[in-house]
């Protein structure tokens, strides 16, 4: 990974100030921008990442004590999504039902006035978080579609699985085991998923050793 701070070129870009809201007047929050990532001359912005983390667009991103995401595993997700992406040349792979589905499950868990007031924090519409879930499910579905074939799961597995952790964990919560036969394809794609996540990161992680990625992280600081 040819891995670089932003140079000179890009400095001069940064920052941007901009108003979440139409302006400063009447104390109106002011939200700062910049480029703090070029992947192979696709940019991610300082609002990018702050959008990706207001609304939950990103999984697994440890949280922080007092609330929201760590912006810096955030970016190095967005950064990942980008050079899986340059894949399909950017062409969406994202089922559009999916993607208003999942638009409307974000809105669900935050509750319609909450999605209004980040919304209003950034001057954007909710149809401005199509692009980013598009992003990230596109991705999902490329990954999907390159490992669900090649990842398979012995009875021996399974087994190992049901022994060694079903039943511990049944047992310490105080609850009886379900039967063996019962709990195989519970088991099965729990040990699936995990499967395919270590090899996807391996994949990915290769992709990004072939990347050019400029960052900036000190614009993350929040």
């Amino acid at each position: 990974m040819r891995l670089r701070t932003i140079g000179t070129l890009v400095l001069a870009l940064l920052p941007v100030l901009v108003s979440a809201a139409g302006g400063t007047a009447g104390g109106r929050e002011r939200i700062v921008d910049g480029i703090v990532a070029v992947v192979n001359s696709r940019i991610i912005t300082l609002i990018d990442v702050q959008v990706v983390e207001a609304f939950g667009i990103v999984e697994g991103s440890p949280a922080l004590p007092g609330g929201g995401r760590d912006l810096r595993d955030v970016l190095e997700k967005l950064i990942s999504q980008k050079v899986v992406l340059d894949l399909v040349r950017g062409r969406s792979t994202a089922d559009p039902a999916r993607v208003e589905a999942e638009i409307e499950r974000i809105t669900a868990r935050l509750g319609e006035e909450e999605t209004g007031r980040r919304l209003a924090r950034f001057g954007i519409g909710k149809d401005d978080l199509r692009p980013y879930v598009e992003e990230k499910l596109g991705v999902e579905t490329v990954i999907a579609e390159r490992f669900s074939r090649s990842v398979t799961v012995s009875l021996d597995e399974i087994e190992t699985r049901y022994r060694e952790r079903y039943l511990p964990a049944e047992q310490a919560a105080g609850r009886t085991p379900r039967p063996f036969l019962e709990t195989v394809d519970v088991l099965e794609g729990e040990i699936r998923v995990e499967k395919t996540a270590a090899q996807s990161n391996l994949w990915v992680q290769s992709l990004r050793e072939q990347a050019e990625i400029e960052i900036r992280p000190e614009l993350l600081i929040q």
